[in-house]
């Protein structure tokens, strides 16, 4: 009797740790999404803490079903595994087959899966056009360089042909180079073109006109400095109150079952969503050593699963210490001040500092 009990308390800790696991590798899913979705690479490190979640998820599954877990073996989740170990080995093509069939099957990281596979052999081809790409730094390097060769010896010409220019105007007669040097002269007294802005020229004026001395009456150009003032930064956007809590009370004992956080409807936009801030645990020390994500929800209603306080009941937390706020788009931009904390107690509450 009592290893029956042992078995069911190890089954059941297994599958808290199992949706704890769950749940961090949705929130990492949704910061890879967020570098997919503009086309940027994903960080190394993003991907390393996504197959470290992964094989920690694998190895409670195995865990699970050696405690006798029949819901855990699916032919979902053997077709994801396999996928898995396949995109391990760099097999893309066996690993999105595998992924599709496990998708088929609705396991829950299949088609996120995919989407991360493909982004990843997408940014790995890209890699290698741009390094095969002919206009690489050794080809732009022996461009540059004929380049130069070419300059270098259309100067030389050019030298050549001055010398020979200048050796026969010294070679020709007296009469000649005068009459020589006058065109010269003509050709250098020519004036230049004026070039005329429209509507802004004003008359060149004439010999006679000119005055002896400048005088103060000509209006000034406007300053050019005023163009270049740069723009005024906008003023730093002020936090809207925090969300008006309605429940659990201050203090609540849980006993068991799911916990709704429910707050004052607000009449939030269509992008804005109330956000339950990170539930922290604390232990008989008052030392947090337990916490779960933010979550949010567009209507004043947050749902928690039953599970989520029994992870943290059978990790011997005393009590969880949590508030609220509101965020745009998702709970990472957070666009209102947050609620004074609460407790619930797990048996019993805790202070709060």
């Amino acid at each position: 009797m009592t290893a029956g009990v042992d078995s069911r308390e190890q089954r059941l800790r297994k599958q808290a740790e199992l949706q704890s696991l769950n749940s961090n590798l949705a929130n990492l899913r949704e910061q890879e999404d967020s570098y997919i979705s503009v086309q940027a690479a994903t960080p190394e490190r993003l991907t390393q803490q996504i197959t470290k979640v992964r094989q920690q998820i694998q190895g409670v599954q195995t865990e699970l079903i050696s405690l006798g877990d029949e819901t855990v073996e699916t032919p979902a989740r053997q077709f994801y595994w396999e996928a898995f170990a396949a995109e391990l080995t760099k097999d893309e093509d066996k690993a999105l087959k595998l992924y599709r069939n496990a998708a088929r099957y609705d396991y829950p990281d299949a088609n996120a899966a995919i989407r991360s596979l493909k982004h990843l052999s997408k940014v790995a081809k890209n890699k290698a056009t741009i390094a095969a790409s002919p206009w690489s730094n050794s080809a732009g390097s022996q461009s540059r360089g004929k380049f130069f060769l070419g300059v270098i010896i259309v100067i030389l010409i050019f030298a050549v042909i001055v010398a020979l220019g200048l050796n026969n105007y010294l070679s020709q007669p007296a009469g000649e180079a005068v009459v020589l040097e006058a065109a010269t002269a003509l050709i250098a007294t020519v004036i230049p073109p004026t070039i005329i802005v429209p509507n802004t020229a004003t008359p060149n004026p004439t010999l006679t006109s000119l005055p002896a001395t400048p005088t103060n009456t000509a209006t000034p150009l406007p300053s050019t400095t005023a163009t270049l003032i740069p723009p005024t930064p906008s003023p730093t956007s002020i936090l809207r109150g925090a969300p008006a809590i309605i429940g659990p009370r201050d203090g609540l004992v849980w006993g068991d079952g799911a916990i709704v956080f429910e707050f004052e409807n607000m009449g939030l936009a269509e992008n804005e969503l109330y956000c339950l801030n990170t539930l922290k645990g604390f232990d008989k020390t008052l030392t947090e050593n337990w916490s779960y994500p933010p979550v949010g929800s567009k209507t004043p209603r947050i749902p928690v699963e039953k599970n989520v306080f029994r992870t943290a009941k059978v990790q011997e937390i005393q009590c969880i210490v949590w508030s609220a706020y509101i965020g745009r788009d998702n709970c990472q931009t957070i666009i209102s001040q947050t609620s004074p904390e609460r407790v619930i107690g797990l048996p019993q509450t805790c202070p709060i500092n």
